[in-house]
């Protein structure tokens, strides 16, 4: 079998596998409204295609708005289709309109020639895994960070017992001193395995699982997904 066929036949089967898949779904949905297959079928499918076209307005709109903030009608650079594609896939599934607002200013520093950015799908792949929680909680270490003082006076990160509204210097010597939800500790874990924070040592050099701040990647990320230039 030639190397041509072979191709084909391995595209049959992943179609044939999504038409499977998509059959299935429809079957499970048909179990839950009670009707036929045909109804559900076309339930699901008109579902995600509205719900995916209200997604695509917003997201032209918000860019459209970054457009005119900084006094542009077009785009300036061309943006590669490796980045574009992955980065519009994701966009347009997202209903978060805080976590829109990030795809979107994304998108319009990927086309600002201004804005020297890296085409790399790991900043797409990074923001697809994070809640509006996370990143909240990374733009209030990289605002805190970017003044330039605490970090440097004190040698040490921020305290994650006062996030998502703090980010402040740690303090052995305060008093009832907060300890983090779990909603704050779990965003604060995600954002350590993505490597957008990293846990500051002790003086001992062990870790200190409640003090972190922003890595290089943490820094890249929150400029490519800045609204300012």
């Amino acid at each position: 079998m030639s190397e041509e066929a072979k191709a084909v036949q391995e595209v049959a089967k992943s179609s044939g596998k999504a038409i499977d898949a998509g059959c299935e779904m429809a079957r499970f949905i048909g179990r839950i409204i009670g009707g036929p297959l045909e109804q559900a079928a076309g339930i699901w499918e008109d579902r995600l295609k509205y719900a995916r076209s209200i997604n695509q307005l917003k997201l032209r709109d918000k860019f459209e708005e970054h457009l005119a903030k900084r006094g542009l009608s077009e785009p300036t650079r061309a943006v590669p289709m490796s980045f574009a594609v992955p980065l519009l896939q994701a966009a347009t599934l997202e209903e978060n309109d805080y976590l829109q607002d990030m795809w979107a200013a994304m998108l319009i520093n990927a086309g600002d020639e201004r804005v020297d950015v890296q085409f790399r799908r790991a900043f797409v792949s990074i923001l697809e895994d994070m809640t509006s929680l996370d990143v909240k909680i990374l733009k209030t270490i990289g605002d805190a960070q970017s003044l330039e003082t605490q970090v440097r006076v004190f040698g040490g990160g921020f305290y994650v017992g006062y996030l998502p509204e703090e980010a402040a210097p740690m303090d052995d010597f305060e008093p009832n001193r907060p300890y983090p939800s779990k909603e704050v500790a779990l965003s604060v874990s995600n954002l350590l395995r993505l490597n957008l924070l990293r846990n500051v040592d002790n003086p001992d050099g062990i870790p200190n699982n409640l003090e972190v701040d922003l890595t290089y990647l943490g820094e890249e990320f929150l400029r490519i997904c800045s609204s300012e230039i």
